[in-house]
């Protein structure tokens, strides 16, 4: 199966102490998806390239996803089949 990268828009909560905490992800076509849990961060390789980014795992809509934030980039981007 193959991936492509999607970057994407990520509403995100800065804590005092330096942590961040994705809130709302908004998809390509200006859709608002809300983060109800984030269940696990950690550095986990993705299906596409990327230098180790941070994963995610995330309750969206009742399902699980995965959201990866690259550090280098600062950038967030999440994983679609083609």
């Amino acid at each position: 199966m193959e991936y492509e990268k999607v970057y994407i828009e990520t509403i995100v909560r800065f804590a005092a102490d330096g942590g961040m905490r994705p809130l709302r992800i908004v998809w390509e076509d200006g859709r608002k998806y809300k983060i109800d849990r984030v269940k696990f961060t950690e550095r986990a390789p993705a299906h596409v390239s990327s230098v180790l980014p941070l994963r995610y795992t995330c309750m969206i809509s009742g399902r699980e996803r995965y959201l990866y934030f690259e550090e280098a980039e600062r950038r967030w981007f999440v994983e679609r089949e083609r």
